[in-house]
């Protein structure tokens, strides 16, 4: 049994050692990081979608609403020019 630990503590300190368990390790940590960063990114993309359509939603009342106070600008509009016309022919 102590011959098994020490070869595996051996192993263990050869892997520690080399070039390719560092290698190893810095690419475990890469490719978990990208991973992350994909996974924030459609997460991100899927807000931005959700944003868009929500926006993309309102623009049917909103255009309404702005058709609605222009007829109003419209109408008052009129309104001062028909009683600026009707004052002058008062008093001419």
């Amino acid at each position: 049994m102590k011959q098994l630990k020490r070869r595996i503590q051996c192993a263990k300190d050869y892997l520690l050692s080399s070039g390719i368990a560092r290698k190893s390790v810095l690419a475990m940590v890469a490719l978990t990081v990208s991973a992350g960063e994909m996974m924030a990114a459609s997460k991100g993309a899927a807000g931005f979608t959700k944003a868009t359509q929500e926006v993309s939603s309102y623009q049917t009342p909103v255009s309404n609403l702005m058709k609605a106070i222009a007829a109003v600008i419209v109408l008052v509009g009129a309104f001062n020019v028909y009683f600026k016309m009707r004052a002058s022919v008062m008093v001419a």
